[in-house]
């Protein structure tokens, strides 16, 4: 299926909850979010995904939370995150974004909730990519020199016992990725959602078989293998469930003239929120 690409606005945050499927394009990436929400609302939580940019357009950020709660704590603790990756927009170091979310995952459990989340930070210039996961699937990364698909599980965190609540993950249970990525490498970030879903048949995606399912045709445009199996596993899966992807391919877009010029001017104003938590 052919979709549209935008081109993404720097200084801008989108996403939240809502049904897309939108492919952006911005500087060292194409995006493409493929994003289904079910229509029983959010009685007792659902996913939210954001996609943030820059002043410039050197920094991507990507977050993907799954939300199990009252409605009243989803929308609250939604809108906390949105904020949190408001006021880091222009920072390229994400562990300000992942010590909030920590207190916030602490504060929400308090209050009987419980999430997962994935947050990753693409920055442009030197085509680095780096992540933490929150109890959320890890990222499947395509080598485009190897022609390959791989699982990046990445590194625990540091333990600290003390900080331990219930109901919470600990920052022993966090993963961190850091890489180099090339210009034809791409990344799949997808939560729970997906995750649990089925692919015709009955299987259960999960990491090891979407990974097997990529690597059958490591000699298909990623892309296109891709946007097939996503098509694929949704026909097999209740719609019942929401379902996040976010899958990027990296190029080598430069920063434009216009954006260099603007980014100061930007850096003074507000970020632009063109989120929706209401779908």
């Amino acid at each position: 299926m052919l979709v549209p690409t935008e081109r993404k606005s720097c200084m801008e945050i989108t996403g939240g909850r809502k049904s897309e499927d939108v492919q952006y394009e911005m500087p060292g990436l194409r995006m493409r979010v493929f994003s289904k929400q079910s229509s029983l609302g959010v009685g007792g939580g659902g996913e939210i995904h954001f996609v943030s940019s820059c002043a410039s357009g050197r920094i991507t950020r990507m977050l993907i939370a799954d939300i199990c709660g009252s409605e009243s704590i989803f929308r609250q603790f939604s809108c906390q995150i949105r904020d949190g990756l408001l006021k880091s927009i222009n920072s390229i170091w994400q562990n300000r974004v992942i010590d909030q979310m920590e207190q916030q995952l602490k504060e929400f459990a308090s209050h009987g909730g419980f999430a997962t989340a994935s947050i990753a930070t693409f920055f442009a210039p030197t085509r680095s990519f780096v992540m933490c996961n929150i109890g959320n699937p890890p990222p499947i990364i395509y080598r485009n020199a190897k022609r390959s698909w791989e699982v990046v599980h990445g590194d625990h965190g540091e333990s600290n016992d003390e900080d331990s609540v219930d109901g919470v993950f600990s920052k022993g249970e966090y993963r961190f990725i850091e890489t180099k990525l090339e210009v034809g490498d791409h990344f799949l970030l997808y939560g729970n959602g997906f995750a649990q879903s089925q692919f015709p048949g009955g299987d259960i995606v999960g990491h090891a078989r979407l990974h097997s399912a990529l690597q059958d045709s490591a000699h298909t445009n990623p892309d296109t293998r891709i946007e097939h199996l996503v098509s694929r596993i949704r026909e097999a899966s209740p719609e019942s469930e929401d379902s996040t992807v976010v899958a990027c391919s990296v190029t080598n877009r430069t920063v434009g003239l216009k954006d260099n010029l603007l980014a100061p001017i930007r850096l003074l104003g507000r970020a632009k929120d063109n989120t929706n938590l209401d779908d």
